[in-house]
């Protein structure tokens, strides 16, 4: 049995936390605007397979590549980025009022130039610098943003890297994990399989991104982490548990998020990159209810962060149809009436509701990820 002395995270010296890539972002713009304050924007698109952006960072935030879904990044991802050509837009002011781009004249939005760029020798997305001013980018200013371009790149190039530490880093812990014979692999893979099928399905509701929904796909297998402190006979003790048995279970929320708390300080993950904040939601809070009865602190409804709500359906989903020490695996008819009969108490209504019409990729993802 794994025990706090043994793991020893306190051992590992912080590292200083870098400034975030947006941060970085921002003080480049800030620079470029000492010369040209005329441009007033900037965004990074890093397109996937046909030109769709996956990852956007911005100036203004993730929000402000609205401004850009029809004819400026999406149409010249591809194009762009295949054949390492810059554009130029002159004028954005739209020929008609309900053209695509209408809404860029809004913020000022005048003129803008998007530049392709590469990531260790591959061509990955595009700059987008944005003016005041129409006919602003001249070659002289073209050249410069090109430059910072480069400049840019190379941030990108780190970003990524870190990005693929942290999903190293998750590995670990779920290796850790195994430890405690509580939570197979199986159980696991399922969970986050389920919780990407509801956040896909309530997209468009909540406006959820792409990389948000890939980060809760990464990060929901590791909602119990913090069982790793609780002691074996304690997780798999076959009759219902003593209030005394039951309090100490309840912590293992908050000693999971220890664990991640030291992990993000540690490497100097940046939330707004990495989405550290819902990691550590998913882990304090997969347990609280909808109608307060939860914990680690008894939150209720919209109180309880939406990563938390969307893993907590589909962790007791999947319990409800595994076999364990004090049960055996229920049909998915059975479990999705025990939802139902939990929704509105204990677990979000709508995304009970959302599983309940997905039997078939239920047991679709019930066969891939195999069974306990």
């Amino acid at each position: 049995m794994l025990t706090t002395a043994a793991l020893s995270i306190d051992a590992i010296p912080a590292a200083r936390k870098p400034d975030s890539f947006s941060a970085q972002l921002k003080l480049i713009h800030r620079r470029i605007q000492q010369l040209h304050p005329a441009i007033c924007w900037i965004g990074v698109a890093l397109p996937e397979t046909g030109g769709v952006p996956r990852k956007l960072y911005s100036t203004s935030g993730e929000a402000g590549f609205g401004l850009f879904s029809e004819p400026f990044v999406q149409s010249s991802l591809q194009d762009q980025v295949a054949g390492r050509k810059f554009r130029v837009v002159n004028n954005l002011t739209p020929a008609r009022p309900n053209e695509a781009h209408e809404f860029l004249i809004d913020p000022g939005f005048q003129s803008g130039l998007s530049v392709p760029f590469a990531v260790d020798g591959q061509l990955w997305g595009l700059v987008v610098f944005t003016a005041r001013e129409k006919h602003c980018f001249t070659p002289e200013i073209i050249e410069r943003m090109r430059v910072y371009t480069r400049v840019i790149a190379q941030l990108v190039s780190s970003e990524c890297h870190s990005t693929e530490n942290l999903g190293s880093a998750i590995s670990a812990i779920l290796r850790l994990n195994k430890v405690s014979n509580s939570e197979s692999p199986e159980h696991l893979r399922r969970v986050a399989h389920y919780s990407r099928l509801i956040a896909e399905q309530c997209a468009a509701t909540y406006s959820l991104s792409r990389q948000w929904i890939e980060h809760l796909f990464l990060f929901a297998p590791v909602h119990d982490i913090g069982k790793i402190f609780m002691p074996e006979e304690l997780l798999t003790k076959p009759g219902p548990l003593s209030p005394q048995e039951f309090a100490q279970m309840k912590t293992h929320t908050l000693r999971g998020r220890e664990i991640i708390d030291h992990m993000i300080d540690s490497f100097g993950y940046a939330d707004d990159t990495h989405h550290t904040s819902m990691l550590r939601n998913i882990i304090t809070h997969h347990h609280e209810a909808i109608d307060g009865s939860g914990y680690p602190f008894g939150l209720k409804d919209e109180e309880i962060p939406l990563e938390a709500r969307i893993v907590a359906v589909a962790d007791v989903l999947d319990a409800l149809m595994t076999k364990r020490a004090y049960k055996d695996a229920w049909s998915v008819d059975r479990s999705i009436s025990q939802l139902w009969e939990l929704a509105g108490s204990r677990l979000d209504a709508e995304f009970v509701g959302i599983l309940a019409s997905s039997k078939e990729e239920l047991m679709e993802i019930r066969t891939a990820c195999g069974t306990d």
